[in-house]
């Protein structure tokens, strides 16, 4: 008969997870994609553990029927209540793998916020842990209430061992709630530039763009100075330099300029006035407007400047000072390509040539030609 039961069990396994996925799709989910999306991830991440909760379930049984009427002895019946708290404490855990990444990422991409969602599911690990340990403790025959009381007395020896991991720990949170840099944004931190990979509980995960991982404690973080070029909508800086010869004329140069503002002022991968906050916030932001710039909280820059800067030591400079609507890496460059094709045409119809660095060599007091040919021979 105990042979029978565990046989019986086991085979029972798939058919209870299909039982828990079943519920829970009930209980959270309405849309069929979703859960199509998470099914065979589910069912596949809490088949061991409910396999052996089976397994350790159907041994329970054998033996209580085997010492049947006698009931099992305390110490057996403690060691198959702490396997239950083991596998049960498990089978929580597979199923945040599982089904509650699927549920969080759904969470994840409502609100924009995936570090505060990364940040409650490791939270969340801890707290089952946890509380797993304490009801282990508790069937051992620990007292839980004398060892919660004496985390008071021993609060300040772990504090001074763990004062870096709460300090890190409690920067996490700040930085949360500061929201100075979120997960994908291109941030640099005391001279480590790349994008966020993931906000933990104790660092801060960087991929560069070489390439490299670099883990940031999130103390370390709190105290330094952090640029994040995520934070602006559009505007991507350009500031150059077109150098032209010394054999243009003041009239050329005028109208150089002047052709160079005109195609900055109306071409369409540069920044203008009319994109600003305004444009394109919602109905909250011309309010909002009263109270801050706008424009430098959301991340708006349109300034737009071309004139003669300097005359250098080879050529005549002209400063060309905007902005690209476009901020992206690749979307960046390809239009900052455009814009400086377009600038060699201007420079070649008004008839100027770029400058290069040259140099002019005055030599004086030569010796007479007859002498020169004597040196020569």
């Amino acid at each position: 008969i105990s042979a029978l039961v565990l046989v019986f069990f086991i085979s029972l396994r798939r058919f209870f997870a299909n039982i828990v996925y079943f519920f829970l799709v009930r209980l959270f989910y309405r849309n069929k994609n979703d859960v199509d999306d998470i099914k065979v991830i589910f069912i596949e991440n809490i088949k061991k553990p409910v396999s052996f909760f089976l397994i350790v379930y159907a041994i329970s049984i054998c033996l209580t029927i085997a010492t049947y009427p006698a009931p099992l002895s305390i110490n057996l019946s403690n060691f198959f209540h702490i396997i239950y708290a083991v596998l049960i404490a498990w089978l929580i855990l597979k199923m945040l793998d599982g089904y509650g990444m699927v549920l969080v990422s759904k969470l994840a991409q409502k609100s924009g916020k995936k570090e505060v969602v990364n940040l409650i599911i490791k939270i969340l690990y801890f707290v089952i842990i946890i509380i797993a340990l304490l009801y282990i403790l508790a069937q051992l025959g620990f007292n839980i209430s004398a060892i919660i009381a004496s985390l008071g007395i021993g609060g300040l020896a772990v504090a001074l061992a763990a004062k870096d991991i709460i300090a890190n720990f409690f920067a996490s949170i700040l930085l949360l709630f500061d929201n100075s840099f979120n997960q994908g944004d291109w941030v640099e931190v005391s001279g480590i530039e790349g994008t966020v990979v993931e906000i933990g509980l104790r660092k801060t995960t960087i991929r560069t763009f070489d390439n490299c991982l670099v883990f940031l404690p999130n103390s370390t973080i709190m105290g330094a100075n952090i640029k994040n070029w995520s934070k602006r909508r559009m505007g991507r800086h350009v500031r150059m330099y077109l150098g032209v010869g010394y054999d243009a004329t003041p009239e050329k140069l005028d109208q150089c300029v002047k052709d160079l503002k005109e195609f900055l002022d109306t071409s369409d991968l540069v920044a203008h006035d009319e994109d600003s906050a305004l444009k394109y916030g919602d109905h909250t932001t011309k309010y909002r407007q009263n109270l801050v710039s706008i424009n430098d909280l959301e991340g708006y820059k349109n300034a737009c400047y071309v004139a003669l800067s300097e005359f250098a030591d080879s050529s005549i400079n002209i400063e060309l000072y905007f902005y690209t609507k476009k901020i992206g890496a690749k979307d960046f460059r390809e239009a900052r390509q455009s814009l400086m094709l377009e600038f060699m045409r201007i420079i070649e119809k008004n008839g100027l040539t770029f400058a290069f660095p040259s140099r002019s060599i005055y030599i004086e007091n030569l010796p007479p030609l007859d002498l020169q040919a004597k040196a020569i021979k």
